[in-house]
């Protein structure tokens, strides 16, 4: 009797040794409220239109609402092997909720001392600038920013003549289109121990298709496209600062392979002097397109901001101004946000943001432009688990 309660407590130890050497954690973040953003248009012929977009119960106002498991396994001497699955479920939709795609799935190796190797669907390290960098971080909010400056006027003017502008902007850093610029499928990074302490850097690359002329393969969820990036971080005290570089070839979906060229550039960095704390990014951008006459676009966009802890209440502000410039239109854009985020707890917490944007575009060569001004509103709840 006394061996086999022996045995029994023996096995219980290394099971315990066991669960410590590897673990599997889920978690997820759900955010819901309330939106309202009203939008005024210019149109090139002097007529003016308003337009008021009113939603309750909408998701992801602040942050986009996920799912997602992640785990570690210690292989030893310093080794080890782990893994991260995350989608970003819509909770709003009834029949496709749980299937609104992949946000991040990657697999690890790592060693303390050389580093580690990741392979799968990631973050890009331009916008791992814009989230870490800009005071209302990954927000989804979009009213009022500018920071990564998005692709669809450009490509809209350029395929079809037509003049238009939207005020299109996203703090989150919308730099880049189907398979780059912000999560990256397909890629393999390297990311370094520190080299000195504070400095680490990473370096990646993908590819999705071949770059036979003739043949556009087809990648469930991602355009065809081939790849690099790049970044380098320090941090020192209550200092943070980043420097990143993507350059993407994507296809734009006809028989011809990565006729699409993208280059990013995005600095950022941050200050904490604990009764405040001041971010700024800079993001640059060249787009061009082999296929599409006069397709080199420029965008280019600056973030300030601030984050004000006040007990359980932390006040945000931002300001931000950008151009688009083609040549044969510009944009210019600018745009505010402040807001305010009440913590009940480390998990749960409300907030209220009010944003102002303006864009001002005028086709080059004419005396003739159209402008959008749009303001919004968001309240909601978010919580982590």
């Amino acid at each position: 009797m006394k061996k086999s309660l022996l045995a029994l407590a023996a096995m219980g130890a290394f099971a315990g040794t066991a669960q410590a050497q590897s673990s599997v954690t889920v978690y997820g973040l759900i955010d819901m409220g309330f939106t309202s953003i009203n939008t005024e248009s210019t149109t090139r012929a002097g007529a003016v239109s308003n337009a008021t977009a009113t939603q309750t119960g909408n998701q992801g106002r602040m942050s986009g609402s996920r799912l997602g498991f992640r785990g570690v396994e210690d292989l030893g001497g310093g080794n080890s092997a782990g893994f991260t699955l995350e989608m970003g479920p819509d909770f709003t939709e009834a029949s496709n909720g749980i299937n609104n795609g992949t946000r991040l799935g990657f697999l690890s190796l790592s060693n303390k001392q050389l580093g580690g190797l990741h392979v799968g669907r990631q973050v890009s390290a331009t916008k791992l600038v814009n989230d870490s960098f800009t005071a209302f971080g990954n927000a989804s909010f979009v009213t009022g920013n500018v920071a990564g400056a998005g692709l669809s006027t450009a490509t809209v003017l350029q395929t079809t003549g037509a003049y238009t502008v939207t005020n299109n902007a996203n703090t989150q850093g919308t730099i880049g289109n189907a398979n780059a610029g912000e999560r990256i499928s397909n890629l393999i990074r390297y990311t370094t121990p520190a080299l000195i302490p504070g400095l680490s850097a990473q370096a990646a690359f993908y590819k999705t298709a071949t770059s036979n002329s003739t043949t556009a393969a087809g990648i469930i969820g991602d355009a065809n496209g081939e790849g690099t990036d790049f970044g380098v971080r320090y941090t020192i005290g209550a200092f943070d600062a980043m420097a990143a570089y993507t350059v993407y070839n994507t296809t734009t979906g006809s028989a011809t392979d990565f006729t699409v060229k993208n280059t990013i550039m995005s600095l950022g960095a941050s200050y904490d002097a604990k009764m405040v704390k001041g971010f700024v990014a800079y993001n640059k951008r060249d787009y061009d397109s082999t296929t599409v006459a006069n397709s080199l676009i420029k965008f280019t966009d600056v973030t300030v901001g601030l984050n004000a802890p006040l007990g359980k209440t932390n006040l945000l502000v931002a300001y931000s101004s950008g151009t688009d410039d083609s040549s044969v239109q510009k944009t210019d854009k600018s745009g505010f946000q402040v807001g305010a985020v009440y913590n009940f707890s480390k998990r749960t917490n409300v907030y209220a943001v009010y944003g102002s944007g303006k864009a001002d575009s005028v086709a080059l060569g004419t005396s003739t432009n159209r402008k959008v001004d749009e303001t919004g509103t968001a309240i909601g709840v978010r919580h982590t688990f």
